[in-house]
């Protein structure tokens, strides 16, 4: 149940917003400062129902606040568990948060924000609508904005296959008590400039038919999943000299990631799903497609 305190903590946020909207005096600084406010109310509570009322206000608040003239590069600084991501090319803008629940599961939200061809300072606002639950083989289904398969983004990396300009996404996705989950996400826009999420390019993964990789792990462990530079080995070459095996390797970009394993526990008698440690894989983008490659000599994890 809501308080009277809270209640009365919505209904000013509600009317001090509107009238800002509706007299053309809207200012970011402001917005930032309530979307900030909500959010600590957020932290502070613990009961489920209270925390989604708010979470709802933050959304529509902070929907209206990057609508706004300037609101493409306005760094919104006081919102630390807002993640905020300019793609490289300054195509878009994701606005991304989680919204943890009692039961250990978290909801996930995210706004694509695309500049308008022709005026900087107006934008397309694109609500992505998390339906992970509902998506019965998300490793291997094409998505859209609404039918989106939540996870909180950190890194984008911008790719070009072929003609079209794809956007691979990592992120990370909270499923439960006891279990965690990494992505590989591929976004893409139509001719419409309307975004779409799968992609079938995971060659020599699996069975080659992945359009997006999920990574599944107990939540007692930690996984690596990142982007940068790594050596790869390129085989061995005798030297006649010191008469041995010297093994030749470069630096090259590529997602490393922990290989995943069954490790039977004693203490829950049962199996879990956790890194193997010191043992890691990889994939490289070459062709217009990501590559996987086993056992890379992952120094710069």
């Amino acid at each position: 149940m809501i308080t009277r305190r809270l209640a009365c903590f919505l209904v000013f946020l509600t009317m001090f917003s509107f009238p800002l909207r509706s007299q053309g005096l809207m200012n970011l600084s402001l917005l930032e400062d309530s979307l900030s406010s909500i959010q600590r109310h957020i932290q502070k509570t613990s009961n489920d129902s209270v925390r989604q009322s708010l979470n709802s206000l933050f959304r529509n608040t902070l929907k209206t606040a990057i609508g706004l003239p300037g609101s493409f590069t306005y760094p919104f600084d006081s919102l630390k568990k807002l993640a905020k991501m300019t793609s490289p090319d300054k195509k878009f803008r994701i606005y991304n948060w989680n919204l943890p629940i009692a039961n250990g599961s978290n909801l996930y939200f995210c706004f694509l924000q695309i500049p308008e061809k022709s005026s900087k300072n107006t934008f397309r606002i694109i609500e992505l609508r998390d339906l992970s639950d509902s998506i019965p083989d998300p490793e291997h289904s094409v998505l859209g904005a609404g039918y989106w398969y939540g996870a909180l983004y950190y890194k984008i990396i911008p790719e070009r296959s072929g003609p079209e300009m794809i956007y691979t996404l990592l992120g990370w996705e909270g499923t439960s008590l006891v279990q965690m989950q990494k992505v590989i996400e591929i976004l893409y826009f139509d001719d419409k400039n309307l975004p779409h999420f799968g992609k079938k390019i995971f060659n020599k993964y699996k069975d080659g038919e992945n359009k997006r990789v999920i990574f599944k792990y107990s939540s007692v462990a930690a996984m690596v999943l990142r982007y940068n530079e790594q050596f790869l080995s390129k085989g061995k070459k005798w030297n006649s000299s010191s008469r041995t095996f010297e093994e030749k390797s470069s630096k090259i970009a590529m997602i490393v990631c922990d290989r995943i394993v069954t490790f039977e526990s004693t203490e829950s008698k049962g199996q879990m799903l956790v890194p193997a440690g010191d043992v890691y894989d990889g994939f490289i983008f070459e062709n217009g497609r990501w590559n996987f490659v086993e056992g890379v000599d992952a120094r710069n994890r």
